[in-house]
């Protein structure tokens, strides 16, 4: 990746999220307007994992063609370094390191954000991949595990290595998703590493994006939850950094939008009711996002029938959405 000075356009990149962000959800971004680059659904890494079959089949049959870069979550070196040898095969832009999850679930086995209070076995998953495998090194990381106070000896420690991207989460472990974010601490990665540095956390809007990356001279954004609101987000970054009107969605748009991915759920063997609860958590933000205090997400949550979701979708974006059509 370019330094931005050098690029046309802001880089952007979608952030990984369990259990949304699937081949079926990227292929679907392909007709919004996509980012720069796809980090995959973490693949857990342990003695017996394997690179699963829905990683391959990202991989190899993805319509997109933008970069893809893998991210793994675990703590054993050797481990990382054998599932690492077998995404060698194939076409991936990068092995990224998750440092960052908050879960406590997570937390619980010693991986993800719990990685920040254990250093060295960063450096030591980062060393063993490094000189031993082609592939590029990226980390995801947030600011500290319980204090921001912790940033400047995890900066000292990724300085250690040489790393393609640092993507940075600008809250602690602890803050989960509800403390305010920090983006001075991602004009801080940035003055002192020497590779990419992507800022993360709470980026809800386009303008937004764009005025994360002017105020802290980072390389690029990562967004997550706010692209599953508003699938073409990623299209309005980009016509926005060009000086252009960004793209306002239709509700015609919105519904052809839900219905491609009504489509993806077709031929699977699975229920009605599976199928709908596949959509709906695309929907549910949907939803929020366009008519926060009405009736729409309340009868979207309700919903157990793909025919009644799409009455309901029909109904509000080509019926109340745009009323005059």
């Amino acid at each position: 990746m370019l330094p931005r000075k050098h690029q046309e356009k802001f880089f952007t990149s979608l952030a990984p999220m369990k259990g949304l962000t699937t081949r079926h959800f990227m292929d679907t971004l392909c007709d919004c307007g996509e980012p720069d680059e796809y980090i995959s659904e973490f693949l857990r890494v342990h003695p017996t994992a394997t690179v699963t079959s829905d990683v391959i089949d990202l991989v190899e049959n993805r319509k997109s063609m933008a970069d893809l870069s893998i991210q793994l979550l675990g703590r054993e070196p050797e481990h990382f370094l054998r599932i690492a040898k077998v995404l060698q095969h194939y076409k991936v832009k990068s092995i990224n390191l998750n440092c960052g999850c908050p879960m406590p679930k997570i937390g619980k086995k010693g991986v993800g954000g719990t990685l920040l209070t254990e250093l060295n076995i960063i450096d030591d998953i980062i060393s063993i991949l490094s000189n031993n495998i082609d592939i590029p090194i990226s980390v995801k990381t947030r600011i500290g595990y319980k204090s921001s106070k912790e940033f400047d000896i995890i900066l000292s420690h990724l300085l250690k290595h040489k790393l393609s991207t640092v993507y940075v989460h600008a809250r602690t472990v602890k803050g989960m998703y509800g403390e305010p974010v920090d983006f001075e601490y991602v004009k801080i990665a940035k003055a002192a590493l020497d590779c990419p540095v992507i800022a993360n956390g709470d980026i809800k809007t386009a303008q937004e994006a764009i005025n994360v990356i002017k105020e802290t001279n980072a390389d690029g954004v990562m967004i997550g939850r706010a692209a599953v609101s508003n699938p073409w987000i990623f299209r309005q970054t980009s016509e926005l950094a060009n000086k252009s009107q960004a793209f306002i969605p239709t509700g015609k748009d919105y519904f052809s939008f839900i219905k491609k991915l009504q489509s993806f759920s077709e031929g699977r063997n699975l229920t009605d009711f599976q199928k709908t609860s596949s959509i709906k958590k695309y929907v549910i933000p949907i939803a929020d996002s366009v008519d926060p205090l009405g009736n729409f997400p309340y009868y979207i949550r309700r919903v157990t029938t793909l025919q009644d979701l799409t009455n309901i979708c029909k109904n509000f974006f080509i019926k109340k959405y745009e009323p005059d059509e």
